[in-house]
């Protein structure tokens, strides 16, 4: 039997990484450089916090994709 509700919330949750992990990443990026920019007081942790978030979920991304088969069981 076709259950609707599940389909919503795979769709839902397939969409909401999408978002996360396709452009999240740029825009946890642009906010990360323009709070460099900015020169207010505390931009420079705030941006090096960021771009710390960036380069995590980058290598997040490589070992999943490296050792996936592992990790997921494959």
């Amino acid at each position: 039997m076709f259950d609707l509700e599940v389909l919503l919330v795979a769709v839902g949750s397939v969409l909401g990484v999408g978002l996360l992990l396709g452009a999240g990443i740029p825009l946890i990026y642009a906010l990360g450089v323009r709070s460099r920019e900015s020169g207010r007081p505390g931009s420079n942790a705030v941006s090096a916090a960021l771009m710390l978030v960036c380069v995590l979920l980058a290598l997040g991304g490589i070992v999943v994709i490296v050792f996936g088969d592992a990790i997921f069981g494959g």
